[in-house]
């Protein structure tokens, strides 16, 4: 079990489908108290009962929106898949558990119009956990299973059709401009192994007299990628652009895909997004 929450899993990503979560739970929630009323909320002094149990819904999707999207945009190396694993994850989902709880206790007080009392509290947080905290962990886990098994089906399925590259005499040329006045790179696509993005600088790691160099340039991974029209040369992660053909071997875990480079220790990650593209260059290429 120890082992299992110690193993890699994919963070919040601050996208769209974090937003539609967000909304989709809170809905779901202010919908089931609408129509269940599970709680013994006291509903007579108010006209409009509707309003007042969708709240509880929108608390939801608030908090949702805080840590599923906007503490992720803000906080990039703190929701980093160098170092999230699932329990992480698990500790994220219980921190939401406690805040949504909080909040709701809060509310329920304020309709109610109870006075605080910790009695009151404590109950509506062990009341939280034992109803949500444990079938978080186990879907949790679950879903880290599951993610796993397919993206070691999907490196498993490349491997079988994937060929070795041979390096060509000459090599293609690329050029690309950086954001410095009047300055032009050119660099050997069979040279070139990855890049590396760290804020609107690029880290571009290639072979330089039979040793892997890395040279940083000031322009965004996005730019860069923009300014190539190499099929092989491609965008795999948010933070990565690399060279399909220096690929040896591809490995999967729950975060997507591992590439390891030819003579290299580095591996680099293929994020679920971008897996469709490495997957068809490698079919495309056999």
């Amino acid at each position: 079990m120890l082992q299992l929450i110690n193993q890699k899993y994919p963070p919040p990503n601050p996208g769209l489908r974090s937003i539609i979560t967000a909304l989709l739970f809170g809905l779901f929630i202010g919908l089931f108290l609408l129509f269940f009323e599970p709680f013994d909320i006291n509903l007579a002094t108010y006209n409009n009962k509707v309003l007042v149990l969708l709240f509880f819904g929108l608390i939801t999707a608030l908090v949702l929106f805080v840590f599923l999207y906007l503490l992720p945009l803000v906080l990039p190396k703190v929701f980093s898949d160098k170092h999230w694993k699932v329990k992480h994850q698990i500790i994220l989902y219980f921190i939401i558990l406690f805040v949504i709880a909080t909040l709701n206790g809060v509310y329920t007080n304020y309709i109610n119009s109870l006075n605080f009392s910790w009695s009151n509290y404590w109950w509506i947080i062990n009341r939280t956990f034992v109803l949500g905290g444990i079938p978080i962990t186990f879907l949790t886990l679950i879903d880290y299973h599951r993610k796993i098994t397919l993206n070691v089906n999907q490196a498993n399925e490349i491997l079988e059709t994937k060929k070795e590259f041979k390096e060509s005499v000459d090599g293609t040329t690329y050029q690309f401009s950086t954001d410095l006045k009047n300055e032009i790179v050119n660099f050997n696509e069979d040279d070139f192994y990855y890049a590396m993005a760290e804020g609107n600088y690029i880290d571009m790691f290639s072979l330089d007299k039979n040793q892997l160099k890395k040279v940083t340039y000031r322009v965004s991974l996005s730019s860069f990628e923009n300014q190539l029209t190499s099929t092989c040369l491609k965008r795999c992660h948010r933070s990565y652009l690399v060279n399909l053909k220096k690929v040896t071997n591809i490995s999967g875990n729950a975060q997507g895909l591992k590439l390891e480079l030819r003579n290299q220790t580095v591996a680099i990650p293929v994020s679920r997004k971008y897996i469709p593209s490495v997957k068809q260059f490698f079919l495309q290429f056999p």
